[in-house]
């Protein structure tokens, strides 16, 4: 963040304050509002300025904030993952989980689970697991990906073949999800290093 102008330091600090009270990144116009501002072209050279000096990326058509950039109030619980059908990725902080209890380091964030496709590694409906991006992933790992344009989230267990990508549940109830390699819209999320539940 030492390389951030004024003026885009000033719109991070607007999309930082938004996405703490309100659990969403800002529209366009909340944007513009802030910075006293009539043009949204403006504010979308700016979003692309912070997403090339990695203070933002997308997912799908949306924008969004990197979770270490959310404060340091423990690990971000920044939404739902699916354990079965993919679930659409919505941004939205529920709350955080202690970092002394989940190990926190800088980067880290938290999805709740939603489905029963992963019940045979443990991992139930209602858990959340914590998500390290910067973790290298290999096969047979357990991660979170997202798949197709509207970036649904889910939770399986990663391997590759020659011709596709499968994310495999632990459930026999629920068919593998295949993505072909070279999909555009396939992302891994990253590796899961942690899981807790509440009572």
């Amino acid at each position: 963040m030492d390389d951030l102008t004024p003026r885009q330091r000033e719109v991070l600090e607007i999309i930082i304050d938004h996405v703490e009270k309100l659990g969403r990144f800002p529209a366009i116009r909340d944007i513009a509002a802030g910075l006293r501002l009539n043009s949204p072209a403006t504010v979308h050279q700016h979003l692309s300025a912070l997403e090339a000096k990695s203070c933002l990326y997308r997912q799908g058509r949306r924008w969004m904030l990197r979770p270490e950039l959310r404060g340091g109030r423990g690990v971000p619980i920044v939404g739902r993952v699916a354990a079965g059908v993919p679930l659409m990725a919505v941004e939205s902080i529920e709350g955080y989980l202690s970092p002394e209890f989940m190990g926190h380091r800088r980067g880290r964030f938290s999805v709740r689970v939603v489905g029963e496709s992963m019940i045979g590694e443990g991992i139930l409906d209602g858990d959340y697991v914590v998500i390290d991006p910067d973790t290298p992933v290999n096969r047979g790992d357990l991660i979170v990906a997202y798949v197709g344009e509207d970036q649904e989230a889910t939770v399986k267990r990663l391997y590759r073949d020659p011709d596709c990508v499968e994310l495999r549940p632990a459930n026999p109830a629920f068919e593998p999800i295949r993505v072909p390699v070279g999909d555009p819209f396939f992302r891994i999320g990253g590796k899961v290093v942690g899981l807790t539940r509440k009572f």
